[in-house]
């Protein structure tokens, strides 16, 4: 199946701006489209519960599909624990229907902890699982894996078999630079056919003289070249290695500290959400059919 998904930037801003950017762009949308936009919709609690509320109206009213990100717990999201806010992929289907079948595995350190004062309380869980996500869209069936930023990091903790799907959908909030190392590794996987299509979209923040913006904008499709690249899983970890970078949580308490690290084409993953400090994943399946 040939998934389709239309990737959307979104302005890092306040979350009442972002909901009004997002709204704007669903209004613009055409019927029966299924738009990604970037993670973190809304970012704190309060801001998750008046984000889903508006995003579910949205899509029912304009008969468009919404996928993205808030700060929320989902009592459809599997193994998530009873009241524990998660990173948690959020999709508003056209039809009325609202899934959760992802919440992020590798949360920044101050996504996990508020760690400056200067910038959001945050504070959600990290998550344990990567769920495979039937489909369906315009009646055919398809398979999704969705990697929130920085999870891609995930990918290679399992096989070809356990992971080929129609489609890698990764909606981002990288710092600027991390995007480059995100092309490369999604390139690989569609490349190698571990996915048919893959997606990706990042967020922007706008330039101001002497001063590096927080992220860049990306709406990106990939296909799959005409020659095949074999698959292999040595080559995809080392892909992985040179695309990502850890850190020691508490040494880089915002957002802004990130740009140390991301200048340098690396997105960043917490020391504590690493494979050296015994971090397990579990390869899962949400228990529904999404609707596109």
């Amino acid at each position: 199946m040939t998934i389709r998904l239309i990737p959307q930037t979104l302005c890092m801003a306040g979350e009442a701006e972002q909901l009004g950017e997002i709204q704007s762009r669903v209004e613009a949308a055409a019927s029966g489209q299924t738009l990604l936009f970037p993670e973190y919709a809304a970012y704190t609690l309060e801001g998750g519960r008046r984000a889903a509320e508006l995003l579910q109206t949205l899509a029912r009213r304009h008969g468009v599909t919404i996928i993205t990100s808030l700060n929320c717990a989902a009592p459809d999201l599997p193994e998530a624990r009873t009241g524990v806010c998660y990173n948690t992929l959020v999709i508003f289907s056209r039809s009325g229907k609202v899934h959760a079948p992802q919440a992020k595995i590798t949360p920044q350190s101050f996504e996990m902890e508020h760690l400056d004062a200067a910038f959001p309380q945050i504070n959600v869980a990290p998550y344990s699982r990567l769920n495979r996500v039937r489909v369906q869209q315009n009646g055919h069936p398809g398979t999704v894996v969705f990697a929130i930023c920085s999870d891609l990091y995930v990918l290679p903790l399992f096989g070809f078999e356990e992971l080929q799907a129609d489609a890698l959908v990764c909606p981002a909030n990288f710092g600027t630079g991390a995007e480059r190392g995100a092309r490369t590794l999604m390139r690989y996987a569609v490349a190698s056919r571990l996915f048919a299509r893959g997606f990706l979209c990042n967020s922007w923040q706008p330039k101001k003289p002497g001063r590096t913006p927080f992220t860049v904008a990306v709406e990106e499709v990939y296909e799959a070249p005409p020659s095949v690249q074999p698959f292999d899983l040595r080559r995809f970890r080392e892909v992985v290695e040179q695309a990502s970078v850890l850190y020691p949580d508490r040494e880089y308490p915002s957002f802004k500290c990130m740009l140390k690290l991301t200048e340098h084409g690396t997105f960043t993953v917490p020391r504590s959400r690493s494979v050296e400090e015994g971090l397990r994943v579990q390869l899962g399946e949400y228990p529904e059919t999404v609707d596109l």
